[in-house]
Formats: structure tokens, C-alpha cells, sequence
């Protein structure tokens, strides 16, 4: 429809053009002291200039792209130089690795009362943010050591964040008489051996499960591959914990047992004469942001009490 319409336009311009110079000729004109037949030429070259911009200015005014075509050429070129830019930083991540942590993926949290006092409230989220730079430099170093890049030392500070929110977190935490839920999140992608911009997410957790109360069990009928049955059940503490609604970091609770545990449970388990039940009980209060603090007994079956 846009080639119709040129050359419909084109052809109008040259039959007036034409027109109007075989007019000026057989009247023989002058202008500026030209010859009749120079005053046709220019007249006519004119005429012809002054109607294709005549008609452009309409074409531009009623079509969008032919308006961004004259008047944005400009612009277009510096949307063109900044989507060179992105693509060129794309490509460079792509070539340096996979991103250190993704726009609002969790790095570390934590549960924190209310009401502590300013000092307190600002030392638990210090630290907090320290395990949060230490999680960006383990995650950097994993990086670099595969591919032969220099370590970064554990002191360095590779986190970054506002100072302003966390004095309003402090601020609000401190004010408040609720149980808080206190998360590190990445604010943007954050680029392998470069800065990690964080943001902080506060809000009033939910008590999950209570002091004593029974998070996982499961009946043991043999003795055999006692280890497999162990490892089974922990993950299946795991799943439970997270089914209610403790929230893990990068897939881990926190909590894991460690090899003397599970010597002694390995010894307990030994020692049982008939059907028995690993039980896993939580050891205090636990919070949807709460590591899963749990210790694992062995009880006879029919003992335990849900």
C-alpha cells in the first residue's frame, strides 16, 4: 500500500511539474533576468520541491513510522547504542560464568524478635549481612576456582546495600512486639567479581512448630542398611519441615546432623530388641525462618505419641 501510494504521489508531481513548466514556457516568463527557458526549468524544479515536501509533511502527519522515520532517526540510534550495550554485557556474563545470585533470590535470613533495643536489633542484622558477604565470596570463589581466576580473600565486602533502609529496618524491627522474619535478597542480577546490590524484606512469621513438638517419625522394622534408613528419614524431616512452612536457602534448613549424632543414634538403634520409631523433635520454637533445630531420639514402637 506505501509503494502504491509513493508512486501515485511521484507521478501526481511530475504531471504538475510538467504542466506548469510547458505553461511558463508558452507565456514566456522571466525571472531574476533568467531566459523564458531557464525560468521554466527553475520554476519547475521548484514547483516539484516545494509539492514532494508538501507531501511528506501530510505523510508525516498521518503515519507514526513515517514521523519516527524524520524526526527520530536520532533517537532511534541511542535506543540502537544502549540495546548494543545490554547485549554486550549479556554476552559478557555468558563468557565470565552464570550470575553470582538472581534478582530477588534469597541469600540468607534469619528470625529475630521485636523489641530488643536498637544496639541488638543492629548487631543481629550485622550479622546477618556478614553471612550474606560470606555466601557471595564462597559462591564467587566456587567460580573462580573452576576457572583458575584468583581467589578473593574472606575479608573483602562484596555485598551492597542501602543504609538508609537498613536504619529504617533496625528502626522498625526494633519497634515492633511481633516474632519478625528478617531475609538478604539480591536486588538485581549480581555479576560474577562484581558487587552485590542486596535488599532487605522484614515481616511477622508464623510459629511453624513448637518447642517439643513432634516434626517427623517413622517406624524402623530391621535393623539392616541402618544407614540408608537413617539418611531417609532425615530427608523425609526435611520435606515435612518444609511442607509446613519453614523456608529453606538454597535448598538447605540448617540443623544437619553431624557424625558423632549419628554415632550415637547407630549405637541407640543397636541396642533395640524389637520394632522401633526414629523420632525428630523439634528443640525450641520454630519460626517460618528458623534453621531446623531438631534432635532425632529412638523410641519403641507404641511409645511415641503424636
Amino acid at each position: 500500500m506505501v509503494y502504491v501510494s509513493v508512486a501515485v504521489v511521484a507521478a501526481c508531481i511530475a504531471y504538475l511539474a510538467n504542466q506548469l513548466g510547458r505553461l511558463i514556457g508558452k507565456r514566456k516568463m522571466s525571472v531574476l533576468h533568467l531566459r523564458p527557458r531557464h525560468t521554466s526549468i527553475l520554476i519547475t524544479t521548484f514547483t516539484g520541491v516545494t509539492i514532494a515536501l508538501i507531501t511528506l509533511t501530510v505523510f508525516a502527519a498521518l503515519s507514526e513510522p513515517v514521523r519516527v522515520f524524520i524526526v527520530g532517526m536520532d533517537k532511534l540510534r541511542t535506543e540502537e547504542g544502549q540495546l548494543r550495550q545490554k547485549v554486550e554485557v549479556l554476552r559478557r556474563t555468558l563468557a565470565e560464568g552464570t550470575f553470582i545470585w538472581r534478582i530477588d533470590e534469597p541469600i540468607v535470613h534469619m528470625t529475630i524478635p521485636g523489641g530488643l533495643g536498637y544496639d541488638r536489633t543492629r548487631a543481629a542484622i550485622t550479622s546477618l549481612l556478614t553471612e550474606a558477604n560470606a555466601r557471595a565470596i564462597l559462591r564467587t570463589n566456587k567460580i573462580a576456582s573452576s576457572k583458575g581466576d584468583p581467589l578473593l580473600s574472606t575479608d573483602e565486602i562484596i555485598i551492597d546495600y542501602d543504609a538508609e533502609q537498613l536504619e529504617e529496618l533496625i528502626n522498625s524491627i526494633n519497634s515492633s512486639p511481633n516474632i519478625m522474619g528478617l531475609r538478604v535478597l539480591a536486588s538485581q542480577n549480581c555479576l560474577y567479581r562484581e558487587k552485590a546490590p542486596v535488599r532487605f524484606e522484614s515481616w511477622q512469621v508464623r510459629k511453624v512448630f513448637s518447642a517439643g513438638e513432634i516434626v517427623a517419625q517413622m517406624e524402623i522394622k530391621t535393623k539392616q542398611s541402618v544407614m540408608l534408613e537413617l539418611m531417609k528419614f532425615i530427608e523425609e524431616t526435611r520435606k515435612k519441615a518444609i511442607d509446613k512452612g519453614i523456608r529453606p536457602i538454597d535448598g538447605e534448613l540448617g540443623g544437619e546432623l553431624d557424625s558423632d549424632d549419628f554415632g550415637r543414634l547407630q549405637e541407640e538403634i543397636g541396642r533395640q530388641k524389637s520394632k522401633f520409631e526414629i523420632v525428630a523433635i523439634a528443640n525450641r520454637d520454630l519460626y517460618e525462618t528458623s534453621s531446623l533445630d531438631v534432635r532425632f531420639e529412638i523410641r519403641s514402637s507404641g511409645e511415641v505419641k503424636n
